[in-house]
């Protein structure tokens, strides 16, 4: 099982939208197997896929009181399916913020390693696991950046996002100690077609040093539309050019983690 974060300390940048249509497109789509952790306390992810009760089991549960842990769950047990048949998850519940601080105070040895050490008892049953963040480097974000494989960072255009990418950059180094072989890949979002976000653009690719998706989604109303209705938006509007973009940035993925053509 292939594990990609998705996060951003920027929030309104599309990180959900991200997560979202990059778990559908996978799933129903590709025909992989696809396990979806939210692990953003607003559960947004949770309410696309039709999923979020506050007071439910799932991501808080898999972090805090898991079988291995001397607790009651299962990485299984808290695996709810979803409307589409590819594609479950492990939803957000109302107690991940008390988690973060849960595990903050706990400074035993896995209280950084939790989750990976969870999802190896699912890793045979899904292809990919997508994981949706929260914008704080907390607890619940740093489980998930130390079992990941890759960090997709969706980023628009201007000063203040450009330099929270900078900063994330910097922070996700000082894990590598415990995943060394931890990537960032950056997927420019919400982009509009004027002078600034070509030169934004062009600095990224050139100067920046970050690997880059080929691939850019373009700004457009039906994406926010689609959030509003909670739904993914190759689901809302299959045809739009926002899920055009995400399949071609699904195509690039699935080239880069499994060496498939696209």
């Amino acid at each position: 099982m292939k594990i990609i974060a998705v996060m951003s300390p920027k929030g309104g940048i599309g990180k959900t939208t991200t997560s979202d249509s990059l778990a559908y497109i996978l799933g129903e789509e590709y025909k992989k197997k696809v396990l979806v952790l939210d692990g953003d306390p607003q559960g947004d992810t949770s309410k696309t896929f039709g999923v979020y009760e506050p007071d439910g089991i799932g991501m808080s549960e898999l972090l805090e009181k898991h079988e291995s842990l001397g607790g009651t769950y299962r990485t299984g047990d808290l695996i709810r399916p979803t409307q589409y048949d590819h594609v479950d998850i492990i939803p957000a519940n109302g107690y991940l913020m008390k988690t973060d601080m849960n595990l903050l105070l706990k400074e035993d040895e896995n209280q950084v390693t939790r989750l990976r050490d969870a999802l190896r008892e699912v890793g045979n049953a899904y292809d990919y696991c997508i994981c949706d963040c929260g914008r704080l480097l907390d607890m619940v974000v740093i489980n998930i950046i130390l079992a990941s494989d890759l960090i997709i960072a969706p980023v628009k255009v201007g000063g203040f996002e450009i330099g929270a990418l900078q900063n994330l950059d910097e922070q996700i180094e000082d894990l590598k100690d415990i995943n060394p072989d931890l990537r960032i890949k950056v997927l420019m979002t919400m982009r509009q077609k004027n002078k600034t976000s070509i030169e934004v653009e062009q600095w990224l690719r050139k100067e920046s040093g970050f690997d880059m998706f080929g691939t850019v989604i373009r700004r457009s109303i039906v994406a926010e539309k689609a959030t509003t209705a909670m739904l993914p938006v190759p689901v809302f509007a299959k045809k739009g050019i926002v899920s055009q973009d995400y399949r071609a940035a699904v195509a690039e993925l699935v080239c880069e983690m499994e060496g498939e053509p696209w």
